[in-house]
């Protein structure tokens, strides 16, 4: 059993007295006994938008507001159909103790070409914002004040923490050669340093999840390996490179697949890996960062992974947990002892789950089919 509900369709008290026949309060921060999906209104009446990758940050999920998806099926498997109507910019915000939705911030006073791809709370109170179609920036939930970098050009991708409070940041495709690259800026959008990230012969990498080891002070990426020129009809690869500050690649595999990886402020590494049918969460304690390649804990999370259905979407750290998520609805709480809690999401078919955080007992996770936020019990 679980709920689906359209948020602000009824009064906030109905909603509370409705949920609580099934032991679940919307208004407040209620152990819940199913799953729920609260959906936010659609803010356009031209484009399908849905909540995408997210970050938490002080009580607030915050996520990126697309309608990319919609409009890539819509329109033959077009990328670039998320352009063809104008709308707004958003991203949205969900309150995690009352399990609401809250006003968006509005980054586009007039109408934009494209939806909102990942986004990062910073700590200085900001949260950045990447735009793959046209320009990255940030936005002041406080006043709601909004900076484009227009120096970076697009392409941009997802977004992480990087050293000293700067901010990482992958482009997946560039103008000229197509090259990717990781992009180190500082808090106010300026270029630090700018690494071309290159395919083996025959491919083109395109740098997708980035994150940041404060131990060895070392830039993870991982990148799809798109093929091109005579060989453009083969399969695309996968790999993870693992780049020094100064962009000198210092390590670079295919095998195992890491589909995702975090580092918390100790330096404790979490890595999602996919070998065949297997998904491990490695867990890497810092006391090991000296080891040049993969080492620490493996933890077991699933034996039939099916890698052309499923995916890790994202990892989101909590004190000595990690919360991982997978496009399925398979959420996963590990603790840094390796045992493990998971939650069983709703989701129809079309829809994807980007990012879960734990909230008052719970998981609360981003589902991209509408403007979708899901909650739900966590099970040994």
């Amino acid at each position: 059993m679980w709920i689906r509900a359209l948020s602000g369709s009824v009064p906030p008290a109905a909603r509370v007295c409705a949920a609580a026949l099934v032991g679940i309060a919307l208004g407040c921060a209620a152990a819940l006994r199913v799953p729920i999906v609260l959906t936010a209104e659609p803010p356009s009446s031209s484009e399908r938008y849905c909540a995408w990758y997210g970050d938490e940050r002080d009580g607030v999920l915050y996520f990126g507001e697309a309608p990319f998806w919609a409009a890539y099926r819509a329109n033959g498997r077009d990328p670039r159909a998320d352009l063809l109507h104008p709308g707004p910019q958003l991203i949205g915000r969900f309150d995690l103790a009352h399990r609401r939705f809250l006003p968006p911030l509005d980054l586009s006073p007039v109408g934009s070409q494209a939806g909102v791809w990942d986004v990062l709370a910073h700590p200085n109170g900001r949260v950045y914002f990447s735009d793959y179609f046209g320009r990255a920036g940030y936005v002041e939930p406080d006043g709601g004040r909004v900076v484009r970098f227009d120096a970076l050009g697009a392409g941009l991708n997802e977004l992480a923490l990087g050293p000293d409070g700067t901010i990482l940041v992958t482009r997946y495709g560039s103008g000229g050669d197509g090259a990717g690259s990781v992009m180190q800026l500082d808090e106010e959008g300026a270029l630090v340093a700018e690494h071309p990230v290159r395919g083996p012969a025959g491919y083109r990498a395109a740098p997708k999840s980035v994150a940041y080891d404060p131990v060895r002070r070392e830039i993870w990426l991982n990148a799809d390996l798109l093929p091109e020129g005579a060989g453009r009809s083969g399969s695309v690869r996968y790999d993870t490179r693992v780049l020094g500050l100064d962009g000198t690649e210092r390590l670079r595999f295919e095998q195992p697949e890491v589909q995702f990886m975090a580092f918390g402020p100790d330096g404790t590494g979490w890595f999602a890996e996919v070998d065949g049918a297997s998904l491990t969460l490695r867990v890497r304690p810092p006391e090991l960062a000296a080891s040049p390649v993969l080492t620490g804990r493996l933890v077991p999370l699933d034996d039939a992974f099916a890698r052309e259905l499923d995916f890790v979407q994202d990892i989101k750290l909590s004190g000595d947990a990690a919360v991982v998520t997978r496009w399925s609805g398979r959420v996963h709480v590990v603790d840094r002892d390796g045992s493990v809690r998971s939650a069983e999401l709703p989701k129809q078919q079309g829809e994807l789950y980007y990012t879960g955080v734990l909230a008052d007992g719970a998981v609360c996770a981003t589902l991209c089919g509408d403007l979708s936020v899901a909650c739900g019990p966590i099970s040994k």
